[in-house]
């Protein structure tokens, strides 16, 4: 039988990596407003960590290089995006999230020797400022702070993508057990001392059960393994515009699952944001730099 090698189409995977994203959006914002993001956050890579322990080598020894990037991906990043989801709608949390195109696009090219064209820099911005046209226009000051932890909230992604592209010996599966088991036990005592922690199972209802099992086989295992192969394969320059891809998912998916209402100027923003897209994979490649010689993921 032949072998089809996926991640050498890179933007079928990428396109599909954010349509998953994006669905997962508005998955977590349906359950993020009966149950709190410290819990939500405890039990996805609690389950996540049961489903990676068949598949996974354990050493201490792979503990010391993947502290830093648990505590960056774990915390700074999937904590802070519960929280944000908690407070903001699941299109504008999905609309910020487009900061990540730029942000990984700059470190890369900081810390990674990864170039990038003028005209794909100047599209990164267009598109991302017609993401956030909406968000912008719209006036609610309430928004301003859930806004905050989720540009955060994509910092620390971009940060971790960074870290996770210096490795050489670890597979995406030990990476992504790792981050769970050390984030689990951190959310739920955070939780366990909050001084108006809710009962913890009356929070489980069956749409969270079924929400959680889709973060974890969906999002954080299928999703997060293309990716990182990916970026591996293909450089994150190469694949970071596709992330502006994502909040046109959650549009859909928010508006078909929660009523969530496309307003005139996220139908404009919309479609800024795609042109942006276009222009970016539009423009030639830049030359490849020296990469670091890293371990081919792809096939984990």
């Amino acid at each position: 039988m032949k072998h089809i090698d996926w991640l050498g189409k890179p933007s079928l995977v990428a396109i599909l990596v954010t349509a998953i994203w994006g669905f997962n959006m508005v998955g977590m914002k349906a359950v993020l407003t009966d149950m709190d993001p410290l819990l939500f956050t405890s039990a996805r890579f609690l389950l996540l960590a049961i489903v990676l322990l068949p598949f996974v080598k354990i050493s201490r020894a792979q503990l010391r290089p993947l502290l830093p990037i648990a505590l960056v991906m774990g915390l700074g990043h999937f904590y802070l995006l519960a929280v944000g989801l908690s407070i903001v709608p699941g299109v504008v949390a999905s609309v910020c999230f487009l900061l990540a195109a730029p942000f990984s696009a700059l470190l890369s090219y900081l810390f990674l020797n990864e170039r990038i064209t003028h005209m794909q820099t100047l599209a990164i911005i267009i598109a991302t400022l017609g993401a956030m046209l909406p968000t912008l226009l719209s006036g609610q000051s309430d928004l301003q702070w859930g806004m905050l932890i989720i540009i955060l909230s994509t910092f620390m992604w971009a940060i971790g993508n960074i870290q996770i592209r210096k490795l050489k010996q670890l597979s995406v599966l030990s990476i992504q057990f790792w981050i769970a088991i050390i984030t689990a036990p951190l959310c739920f005592s955070a939780y366990l001392f909050q001084a108006d922690a809710t009962p913890i199972l009356p929070q489980f209802t069956t749409i969270t059960i079924m929400t959680l099992f889709y973060v974890v086989l969906c999002s954080s295992i299928l999703s997060y393994s293309l990716w990182y192969g990916l970026i591996h394969r293909h450089g994150m320059s190469r694949v970071a515009g596709f992330i502006l891809l994502q909040p046109i998912y959650t549009f859909i998916f928010g508006y078909l699952l929660l009523g969530e209402i496309l307003t005139f100027w996220q139908l404009v923003g919309s479609f800024v944001t795609l042109l942006g897209v276009y222009v970016y994979f539009k423009q030639p490649k830049p030359n490849k730099p020296n990469k670091p010689n890293l371990k081919d993921i792809s096939a984990v």
